[in-house]
Order: C-alpha cells, then sequence, then structure tokens
C-alpha cells in the first residue's frame, strides 16, 4: 500500500489517498505493480463485464434477441438517464417480465438532472434507476433461458449464480471453492479476490475478444464491442467510464467499482489492470487512470488532453475559486514519490 494520489490546497498536501496498482498480461505475468498484489479485495461493480459472459455463452443473448445497446446496461453501473431506464424495460419486456421482478432494489439516481426532475415531479426513485438493473436484467434472462427460478435469481443458490462463480474463476484461475463471497449493494453475490487476479480476467477478457480460436471469443468480443460502441450505456452523461472509452474509440474497455476500485482491459498487449484506492474514496481514481495509461504508452496526446480534468480535478471553495487539485502521486517505474507527508509542498510536472 502506498501513496496514489494526493489532495492540494494552495499547493500543499493536505490528503493523501494510498492503494494499489497491478497492470498484468493474459498469461498472468504481472509487468508493474505498486503495493502486494496480492492482497485480496471485493471485485464490486468491476466484476459486471466478467458477470455477463454467462449470459452471452449460454446462447441467451441471441435467443432474447438483445442487442449491443441492451448488453452494454448488462454491464453498466448507469447513472439512471432515461435512456438507461428505458433500456433496462426493454430487456424485462424480451423476457416477458417487469420491474416486480428485479430485485436491486431501490436508489437515488447518479445523474443530477435526473434527481432534480425526479423532486421536481415529486416522484420516487424505481428500481430502474438503481445504478445495478442491467446486470440483474442479466441475471433474469439467464435464469429464465436455464429454466432456472426467477424469485431467487441473486441467491448463491440459485444454479445462475454458481454458473458466473465457475466463469470468474476461470478468468481468474482461481479455485472455484477459495473464493470468498460478499454481498453487493444490488444484493447480489460479490467476491474477494487477488488484485492481481482480477486485473487477470481483463487481460482475458481482451485476449479472448481477439482470438478467434477462443472458445470464449465470440462472448468476450460482444461484450468489449458493446461497452466501446455504447459507452453511454456504461456509465452515462459526464461520467468517466463513458468519457474514457468514448475518447479512447475501441482501444479500451474501463469500468469503475464502489470503493474505489477501477478495472481496465487494454487491446494493446492484452493488457488487464486493477486499482484500489484503500480508503474507498472514488475522487482518488480517475487520476490514478490517466497516469496509469499515460505511462503505458496508450493516450494519444490528444486522447489526454480530451481526458486532462480527471487527470488534474480542480478543487473549488464556497466562492468557486480554485483552491486546489487531486494529483496522481506515483509513477510505474519508479517509487520516488512514496515518501510525502502532509503540508510538503507539491507540484506534478505534465
Amino acid at each position: 500500500m502506498e501513496p496514489l494520489a494526493v489532495v492540494t490546497r494552495d499547493g500543499y498536501v493536505e490528503s493523501i489517498h494510498y492503494g494499489y496498482i497491478c497492470v498484468v498480461d493474459s498469461s498472468g505475468q504481472v509487468l508493474y505493480n505498486i503495493g502486494n498484489y496480492n492482497t485480496r479485495i471485493f471485485f464490486r461493480s468491476a466484476a459486471k463485464p466478467i458477470q455477463v459472459i454467462p449470459l452471452i455463452q449460454s446462447g441467451a443473448t441471441k435467443a432474447f434477441n438483445f442487442s449491443k445497446k441492451e448488453i452494454a446496461i448488462t454491464c453498466a453501473s448507469h447513472s439512471g438517464q432515461k435512456i438507461h431506464q428505458e433500456t433496462v424495460g426493454e430487456i424485462l419486456r424480451k423476457l416477458s417480465l417487469n420491474e416486480v421482478n428485479l430485485h436491486c432494489g431501490i436508489m437515488t439516481p447518479y445523474s443530477e438532472e435526473e434527481n432534480k426532475r425526479l423532486i421536481s415531479e415529486g416522484q420516487s426513485p424505481s428500481v430502474f434507476h438503481c445504478s445495478c438493473s442491467g446486470k440483474h436484467s442479466a441475471m433474469l434472462a439467464l435464469a429464465k433461458f436455464r429454466g432456472h427460478s426467477t424469485d431467487d435469481y441473486e441467491k448463491m443458490s440459485n444454479p445462475i449464480q454458481q454458473e458466473i462463480l465457475k466463469t470468474i474463476a476461470e478468468f481468474t484461475d482461481e479455485d472455484i471453492h477459495s473464493i470468498p463471497i460478499g454481498t453487493d449493494g444490488c444484493g447480489a453475490p460479490i467476491y474477494i479476490l487477488p488484485i492481481n487476479k482480477i486485473a487477470l480476467s481483463y487481460a482475458r477478457l481482451v485476449a479472448h475478444a481477439q482470438n478467434s480460436k477462443s472458445p470464449y471469443s465470440y462472448s468476450c468480443k460482444t461484450v468489449f464491442d458493446a461497452m466501446t460502441q455504447f459507452p453511454e450505456m456504461i456509465a452515462g452523461d459526464y461520467k468517466f467510464c463513458t468519457e474514457l472509452m468514448r475518447v479512447t474509440e475501441g482501444k479500451l474497455i474501463g469500468k469503475v467499482g464502489c470503493e474505489a476500485v477501477y478495472c481496465l482491459g487494454i487491446k494493446e498487449g492484452n493488457l488487464g489492470v486493477c486499482i484500489k484506492i484503500v480508503d474507498g474514496n472514488e475522487r482518488a481514481v480517475y487520476p490514478v487512470v490517466i497516469q496509469v495509461l499515460r505511462e503505458l504508452g496508450i493516450l494519444s496526446t490528444t486522447e489526454f488532453n480530451s481526458l486532462k480534468l480527471w487527470y488534474r480535478q480542480a478543487l473549488h471553495n464556497n466562492i468557486s475559486e480554485i483552491i486546489g487539485e487531486i494529483l496522481p502521486a506515483f509513477s510505474l517505474k519508479s517509487h520516488s514519490d512514496n515518501h510525502l507527508s502532509l503540508g510538503t509542498r507539491y507540484e506534478l510536472n505534465s
């Protein structure tokens, strides 16, 4: 666990975010790491692109005639915009189900615009506003296609959750019986895995997507294409995952998870990346992601400039003056910045 990002005030370090980074190739070789990559963390919503693979692999998406836009929402932590609500609703219609069948719970939408609309119209959020409603619709689809119960589709006792767990184990090279299971915010199972193995799952996803002879080729390519062709479905307007994939135009997939987890699958070199900010504060994730991509040589100058607001996030006071920034504080190739202390002057060369 080492410093990954700092929060400055008037050029001085006020807060430090510690964490882990691991970059691997599809063979599992660790290419770069900061911190102990054997540290186990919850995969959280970064697992969604892997969790949906059994749905595609089973033939269910073809049977129900799912579009790539609909497959994208199954990988999403969406912000509850109208387009997200409508897309999940369309999936349920194809399954001859409705919102009562979704067990993801209700949450305030991440979209500020949609939340303001609900308040102004005196409405309450629905399950369609839940950021995980797409994932849950995918689990319902797999349960219905397999002929299993849709009443308890989110429980580990349901065979579809065992099928999903098997895929997680295959993509991470972990023994299926040794993966601890927790409960995600939406009530579905989530897995505790070593950071390098989480990175491996993304490396394998992009490797399978580019290998026409792989038995997972179609499923992984479908996930990759759905996410990169419909990035607005993965998060929403003005959200990092959407902007990252929109700007990079098919180079990579990126997915955030709660408690400041972030994963990347990068086509060039079939790379997988897992980032974890230890204190769970998502504000530190995005500068770190951009720094990793810069050091790996993935971002062009134009792409970096388009994402620069996420790289150096300005902090404002109550009268809208810029008084600080959130900045990356590491290098994958050198740990020379790892002796930061509060109150020291900090400058980022970029």
